[in-house]
């Protein structure tokens, strides 16, 4: 994998992971949530779409 690409996803992941402390933290809805992450920059690169952004976060709520 190319470090562009790297770069990107991990960047991605962050920002992922930071909504996702957000959820936990009730600093915001599951529905504010998705909007916000399916707005990252390069989320696609991590699997995550308008399909699955529902399961995403709730697996990181009930099993993070």
């Amino acid at each position: 994998m190319s470090k562009t690409m790297q770069y990107a996803m991990d960047t991605a992941e962050t920002s992922v992971d930071a909504i996702l402390t957000d959820v936990k933290a009730n600093k915001l809805s599951m529905e504010d949530a998705e909007q916000k992450i399916l707005s990252v920059s390069n989320v696609e690169l991590l699997g995550i779409d308008e399909n699955n952004v529902g399961d995403v976060i709730y697996e990181e709520i009930n099993n993070g």
